[in-house]
């Protein structure tokens, strides 16, 4: 796969799809989640490209579908109806266990299908192979998507919602990081504190968290959990903010390093792509992240190598250590990755890849 950034063969024409009907099925009711913000429709903001919301296929000749679309109600879309279905996350490599298997039935009994279903990944791989495109977020899903379809886009989020915010170094007796995220994602940091608990003994230190404040537990609307009550064992100082852009912008201009841990043994998390490093570096700050491959491959793109990934507890510690003591370092991180996200991974970079998307569409 190619690289993010680059172009294969001759530049898009756009006009020969600007008549083009395109209907929509979003992620949430207000286009307000991040899905929605960042993909397809700031895409077609950036292009002038007219779509609507629907929760059909009557009146489009081609729709893009986010993971809320109803797979068991899209796979029977009329022949002549384009379908390009947006699969960001890394759903087919997910582990197999109790969840995935009751999945088609919780999503019909929650109202996200109109039939339950045996095997909800069965019913995706459907969805895949009716797909006239697919757009993915990384080399390595779309390398697994290629089994049911064969034309498949791998696109990062475009970030244009981040202002980019030069690097600088702060003087500060106290060391400040920031991660931000979904709640569910947070275990990914519980994991790392023994390295932040080693750091705050021979200095002063405090973590800054960017998420929801309260967030349910199942299926995105059952059972209510307080965020403070899954981080009051960390034996850290710890800062909670309710996220916005505002907020992780105003955030992050007040610490000195974001961090970026992920599950190395869940393959859906290991599966997700750099987006997250990549906001950090529009914001301006250095980050260490965990040695997914998305997190290497956007570390030798900014020319990093090795310096900021880690695997293990042991590894986490030593890198924490080693920037908390060298601010030019740092700023020397910080800078490079600023570099990367302003080139290879700009957002006209990636709207050239969404707009080979739509031109596969013709025939």
């Amino acid at each position: 796969m190619d690289q993010p950034g680059t172009q294969e063969g001759p530049g898009p024409v756009m006009s020969t799809n600007a008549s083009l009907s395109i209907g929509y099925v979003p992620h949430g009711p207000n286009l307000d989640r991040p899905m929605d913000r960042r993909r397809f429709p700031r895409y077609a903001a950036m292009r002038g490209l007219s779509f609507d919301v629907v929760s059909g296929w009557e009146n489009h000749a081609a729709i893009v579908l986010t993971p809320a679309a109803d797979v068991t109600h899209w796979v029977n879309a009329m022949p002549d109806r384009r379908i390009v279905v947006d699969l960001p996350d890394a759903f087919l490599e997910e582990r197999q266990g109790p969840k995935q298997a009751v999945r088609g039935l919780a999503k019909w009994v929650g109202g996200e299908s109109r039939r339950p279903v045996v095997s909800y990944l069965r019913a995706l791989e459907r969805l895949l192979e009716r797909a006239d495109a697919i757009v993915c977020s990384t080399d390595e899903q779309a390398t697994n998507i290629s089994r049911y379809n064969r034309n498949v886009h791998p696109i990062l989020d475009l970030h244009g919602e981040f202002e980019f915010v030069p690097p600088t170094t702060r003087q500060s007796d106290r060391f400040d990081i920031v991660w931000e995220g979904l709640t569910a994602t947070l275990p990914a940091v519980r994991q790392m504190v023994p390295a932040l608990r080693a750091l705050a003994r021979s200095r002063q230190l405090r973590l800054h968290l960017v998420t929801d404040l309260e967030a349910p537990k199942y299926m995105n609307r059952f059972v209510v959990r307080r965020t403070e009550e899954m981080v009051a064992d960390w034996g850290i100082d710890v800062r909670l903010y309710q996220w916005t852009i505002e907020k992780l912008t105003e955030v992050a201009g007040s610490c000195d390093l974001a961090i970026v841990p992920v599950n190395l043994t869940d393959p859906l998390a290991v599966g997700k792509p750099e987006n997250r490093m990549r906001i950090f570096w529009r914001l301006g700050l250095p980050v260490i992240v965990s040695a997914s491959p998305a997190h290497i491959r956007a570390a030798d793109l900014a020319g990093l190598g090795d310096h900021v990934v880690c695997s293990t507890i042991e590894e986490w510690e030593e890198a924490l250590v080693e920037l908390a003591s060298s601010p030019d370092l740092r700023l020397e991180l910080a800078s490079a990755g600023q570099v990367a996200a302003r080139s290879v991974y700009s957002d006209e970079s990636l709207a050239l890849r969404w707009d080979r998307v739509i031109n596969s569409l013709k025939r």
